[in-house]
């Protein structure tokens, strides 16, 4: 019969509380930045603001959630290179879109690395997560 190991649970909670925590602060960020576009009538970060939403708080809440359930089964150096690659990466391309729409392209190649490393940590998360939901 299978038992969860106690400690290695008690290290993926903290795992799934960063992404949460993450997921949270982006949400508000995202938030008040689309207050902020309403309110000026200016939307021309629209898309800065949509990669704020959709990357930090609903994929950073989704892996929360991953990392609470399963987290137990995942090799704890992997969640957190997951979780440092991720939030590195949103971190630099929210920087670099913001950039370019307001009207700096040069700043492109910030965005286009960003881009890159969320979708290598993206990856890594799908590699970690398809064995575990396979149950493997």
């Amino acid at each position: 019969m299978w038992r969860p190991n106690i400690e290695s649970i008690k290290e993926m909670v903290s795992i799934a509380r960063l992404f949460f925590g993450a997921a949270l602060a982006y949400g508000v960020l995202g938030f008040v930045f689309g207050l902020y576009m309403a309110m000026s009538q200016d939307h021309g970060q629209m898309p800065t603001h949509a990669h704020i939403m959709v990357i930090g708080w609903v994929s950073f809440a989704l892996f929360s959630f991953f990392y609470h359930l399963f987290g137990e089964k995942v090799s704890k150096t992997l969640s957190l290179f997951h979780f440092w690659l991720a939030q590195i990466s949103l971190v630099g391309l929210v920087i670099g879109l913001s950039l370019v729409y307001s009207g700096s392209p040069e700043f492109e190649p910030i965005a286009a690395v960003s881009a890159m490393g969320y979708a290598t940590s993206f990856l890594l998360f799908a590699g970690v997560a398809w064995p575990v939901l396979r149950g493997r």
